[in-house]
Parts: C-alpha cells; sequence; structure tokens
C-alpha cells in the first residue's frame, strides 16, 4: 500500500500543484530559479559525455508489479551526486533537474552537427 500511495501522490502532487491556481514560487511545479538567489553560477560542462553515461531503463515494482520507466538512481549518483536524495535507505532521483544537463547536451550535439555540416560543405566545394 506505501508504494501504491506513493506512486499515486507522484502522479497527483504536481498535478494539484501545476494549475495556475495553485501555483506558487517555490512550490513543488515551480522551483525557485532567480538569479538573485544563487551565487557560484558557473556553466555546466561536459553535458553530453555524462547523459550518455546515464542509462533508461524500463521495469517491474516489486510491490504491485506494474511496469514503468526511469534511471536507476544509484546509476545518476555516479554522474550527478546533487541530483539523487537519500530518505532512510531509499534513493529519489530529482527528475526535474536533469533538464539542464539535458539542455547543454543537445547544444554541444548541435554545435558538433555544425561543425560536421561545415566539414561536409568544404569537402563538397573541393570535390567540385
Amino acid at each position: 500500500e506505501y508504494m501504491l500511495f506513493r506512486k499515486i501522490a507522484f502522479v497527483a502532487v504536481p498535478l494539484l500543484f501545476s494549475s495556475v491556481a495553485w501555483a506558487d514560487v517555490g512550490a513543488p511545479c515551480c522551483p525557485f530559479s532567480d538569479e538573485n538567489l544563487k551565487e557560484n553560477i558557473k556553466p555546466l560542462d561536459h553535458s553530453l559525455e555524462k547523459i550518455l553515461k546515464l542509462k533508461g531503463v524500463s521495469y517491474t515494482w516489486k510491490e504491485d508489479k506494474t511496469g514503468d520507466v526511469g534511471l536507476i538512481a544509484q546509476d545518476v549518483e555516479k554522474v550527478y551526486p546533487e541530483l539523487v536524495k537519500t530518505k532512510g535507505e531509499i534513493k529519489q532521483v530529482d527528475y526535474q533537474k536533469l533538464v539542464a544537463p539535458l539542455i547543454e547536451a543537445v547544444r554541444e550535439q548541435q554545435n558538433e552537427i555544425n561543425a560536421l555540416k561545415a566539414d561536409v560543405a568544404q569537402c563538397a566545394r573541393k570535390a567540385n
């Protein structure tokens, strides 16, 4: 029952707090992100390399045998320890915080694509 309650709460709570009427800065749907609240701001480095170390998996919950998809917290902790919280002996991944590294990984990948396009264009010009 505890696992089922946690899964229901995981789905229901964000839905409840995501409505405009309930949304509040810092609430579960809208974590604080204002620059004025932060210090030591640094760009994320090697995001693509780190994201590629993560492995999406499908699995079955032991308690109720339902199928699901996600990440394994212990694996995430090796790459992004700041995204994993431990409550008792259970680890949780803060999936929201994966957005920033994913954005930077896409940016890195786009830079690689642009460089490859330039190389192809240069080779095409040489061939003509």
